[in-house]
């Protein structure tokens, strides 16, 4: 948004409960996105959702963008943009693919982690990637401060690699699917 990117709708998770009396709170994505005026819909899933999927197919979008949004897309959803769906996930796949590759990431004491930017497929995090980002891991670090160095990150490479793939720059690389590794919650 920032750097002027045209954002015509984004999605986040539905309101939830949390906190003290838990009371129905919106996601930091959501109330952000109210701030600047932005479409934000919160469906609670894509599956055998038909208003979504003709929603995104009326829109007709370039690119999606997917940070850490916690639910799977369905393959016929992944055909609605032009240039596809990217997720950013926060680890050096093919290792550490699904929910918590940062905490499975300092349970396995790695000397390093980072980001990677990949194509969606139907395959929970084993599409094509495009870039990866390295930070090294100290001891002394755990998962909160690696998740706000991992978002750091990728709120600059991500720039990158938005207009490397409109402008058809970018490469996309299959993983080594003998190398995969899964982070289980």
């Amino acid at each position: 948004y920032q750097n002027g990117y045209p954002i015509k709708t984004v999605y986040t998770q539905a309101p939830q409960k949390s906190n003290r009396g838990q009371k129905i709170n919106k996601s930091p994505i959501h109330k952000i996105s109210e701030l600047l005026n932005l479409e934000v819909r919160t469906p609670i899933t894509f599956k055998n959702n038909k208003e979504e999927f003709e929603y995104l197919k009326k829109i007709d979008a370039d690119l999606v963008i997917v940070v850490a949004y916690g639910q799977l897309i369905p393959e016929s959803f992944l055909k609605l943009a032009k240039k596809g769906f990217i997720n950013v996930h926060a680890s050096l796949l093919p290792k550490w693919r699904g929910a918590a590759p940062i905490q499975r990431a300092i349970m396995n004491l790695d000397d390093k982690t980072g980001i990677s930017i990949m194509k969606i497929t139907k395959e929970l995090d084993s599409g094509p990637i495009c870039n990866l980002y390295k930070i090294d891991l100290s001891k002394t670090d755990n998962s909160k401060m690696i998740s706000e160095k991992l978002s750091n990150l990728a709120s600059i490479k991500i720039l990158d690699n938005i207009d490397a793939i409109d402008e058809n720059r970018a490469v996309f690389k299959n993983q080594e699917e003998n190398l995969a590794t899964y982070a289980k919650k």
